[in-house]
């Protein structure tokens, strides 16, 4: 009995071992796959940071441009009568610096005329 479990012993052990030999080697070649993709994936994010890093600033510059921009031909947001308003005083303001150049050359006419007589 001791010769036959001696001789089952040995027969596990050796299929054991080879079992764990194959698992150690298929485990050895994934792992060496995986270390060979992550530094190709590094490699890529490292460039890609440089380039990031390389046109923020270009892109922001744009950004607050095109901000500018759109703040230069936004037209507000008003109802007709809004406008109207709007138009109608604008008229009554260049109606009275009209007025008031009227009334300062009429002035100035009338001092040139006393000084000169």
């Amino acid at each position: 009995m001791k010769r036959i479990r001696r001789r089952l012993t040995a027969a596990v052990e050796r299929r054991v071992d080879a079992r764990m030999s194959a698992f150690m080697a298929d485990y050895e070649r994934a792992r060496a796959d995986y270390e060979a993709r992550l530094a190709g994936t590094q490699a890529d994010f490292s460039y890609l940071r440089s380039e990031f890093d390389r046109i923020a600033p270009q892109l922001a510059a744009l950004e607050q441009r095109f901000e500018a921009f759109r703040q230069q031909v936004a037209l507000p947001e008003r109802d007709a009568d809004r406008i109207l308003e709007d138009a109608r005083a604008e008229h009554q303001r260049a109606r009275l610096r009209l007025e008031l150049a009227a009334h300062y050359e009429e002035r100035l006419r009338r001092l040139e005329e006393e000084h000169g007589k």
